[in-house]
């Protein structure tokens, strides 16, 4: 499929407009395909990176749409040649102050204390000087390749009024940044590989089915070749709510025998999930846990 059969295309390029729904800078604009020229109102019609908490699109007025079907913005190859790397010892510095780490609370809840602190440990997670906690990224080296900063409530849920940031910015303007899946360096030949999107999900899924090595992307648009073409091997796929096409296109050319988890879909048609829920989200259900909190 070309982007020459439809008349319109989403924008080329990483810059990123106000969506008009959520009011995030994830918003990219559909444009003529003939020309490139941005639509009569760039601010309405367009897609929603945020394709499970939002997913605001909207085709230019006066198109019939009954047979169309919007072009899906697609990984791109990717190669990492010299990445940075977090110093050792600030990821270390960040093992502290867990009894004002509301994830680490949750999971001391949700489990017990000595599991929180072997996940802890597994997963290098920190906490922030904020009180965030962070979600450091290493690869198969134990290189940390960046820390993501995340903001929990007393639910174990994101909060919605502190955004999330990224460590390596702080670092030096000119990191050269390279990411990796979440949970790469605990990979080993023993276990088959499942992902997921959720950092969160990935550390407590561990839990219920320590027979897998879990890995998440961090993000429903993160999966890339580089990324993917450092597993040895991939088993299970669960896609987050809403995501499951997308991710199945994603995973397809690298690792034809993957199996696709519709557990979560068929929750959803059943009423039990809501839109942009995961595999957590069901299992804690199931399990009667999804009332814990700290």
């Amino acid at each position: 499929m070309t982007q020459t059969k439809f008349k319109y295309q989403l924008r080329k390029g990483s810059k990123k407009e106000i969506c008009p729904n959520c009011r995030k800078r994830t918003f990219t604009p559909y444009v003529l395909a003939s020309d490139g020229k941005t639509v009569a109102d760039a601010s309405k019609y367009g897609y929603c990176d945020r394709i499970n908490s939002c997913k605001y699109v909207l085709y230019p007025e006066g198109e019939n749409m009954s047979d169309w079907i919007a072009p899906e913005p697609q990984p791109k190859p990717y190669i990492a040649p010299n990445p940075d790397f977090i110093p050792k010892e600030m990821v270390k510095k960040s093992f502290a102050q867990f009894d004002k780490n509301p994830f680490f609370l949750y999971l001391s809840k949700l489990f017990d204390i000595d599991t929180a602190n072997m996940l802890q440990k597994k997963y290098n997670i920190g906490t922030a000087s904020n009180y965030g906690t962070i979600f450091f990224q290493a690869d198969k080296n134990m290189n940390f390749r960046t820390g993501k900063v995340m903001f929990y409530n007393k639910f174990g849920n994101r909060r919605k009024d502190k955004k999330s940031f990224y460590l390596h910015k702080k670092i030096k303007k000119d990191y050269s940044l390279h990411q990796v899946l979440f949970g790469e360096h605990l990979i080993t030949d023993e276990k088959p590989i499942a992902l997921v999107e959720s950092e969160k999900s990935c550390i407590i899924l561990s839990v219920f089915y320590p027979e897998y090595n879990w890995v998440a992307s961090g993000g429903v648009h993160m999966l890339n070749i580089y990324r993917l073409s450092r597993l040895p091997r991939l088993d299970k796929v669960y896609p987050d709510q809403g995501a499951f096409d997308l991710w199945e296109r994603n995973t397809k050319s690298m690792f034809m025998n993957r199996q696709m988890s519709v557990r979560v879909e068929q929750a959803f048609k059943k009423g039990i999930l809501q839109k942009g829920d995961d595999l957590l989200d069901l299992e804690l259900i199931e399990r009667g846990l999804n009332n814990v909190h700290i």
